[in-house]
């Protein structure tokens, strides 16, 4: 008789926990596609960083590692498009041209850019997209109290035509 009741609680607790994930499984929407994505021509487009204070490399970054001496790092998605070594003086513009890796529809790009140690004042670092001469994202990135100047300027490009999400 317990073995008919073993097998009994066996069977409701096990089905039902079978049924159960069966029909949360069948519910559950199918994958999404992920879209295609068109490039955009990197010659058409030019990135301008204009720091407000010299870059330093990082002290505080792990040695021998691969951005272990860089003052400043530019990435598009996932891929690194820009990086320097050497310092940089304040209030000159660096102007990156092509910018590769810009897609039609959202972007993102992340900045990075370290100031020289024992700084105790703010920092920025302006950073403009543009096409041509036309204006398509004008962001500025702060850091306080010498802090590390970091963030990324999201952006629309589209066939007809470009836009900021600051521009809006």
């Amino acid at each position: 008789m317990r073995f008919l009741l073993v097998a009994t609680i066996w069977l409701v607790l096990i089905g039902g926990l079978s049924l159960y994930s069966y029909q949360r499984d069948r519910h559950k929407p199918s994958p999404a596609v992920p879209e295609k994505l068109t490039e955009a021509l990197a010659q058409a487009y030019t990135l301008e960083l204009t720091p407000s204070f010299p870059t330093a490399a990082d002290p505080f970054a792990l040695k021998g590692g691969a951005g272990a001496a860089a003052t400043l790092l530019v990435r598009v998605a996932d891929r690194e498009i820009y990086r320097s070594n050497r310092s940089l003086p304040a209030g000159v513009t660096k102007s990156l041209t092509p910018v590769p890796g810009l897609v039609l529809g959202h972007n993102e790009i992340y900045v990075r850019a370290v100031p020289p140690q024992g700084e105790t004042r703010d920092h920025a670092l302006r950073v403009r997209i543009l096409q041509g001469g036309r204006v398509i994202a004008d962001q500025t990135l702060w850091g306080e109290k010498g802090a590390v100047v970091a963030g990324t300027v999201p952006f629309e490009l589209t066939g007809a035509g470009e836009g900021s999400h600051e521009q809006r």
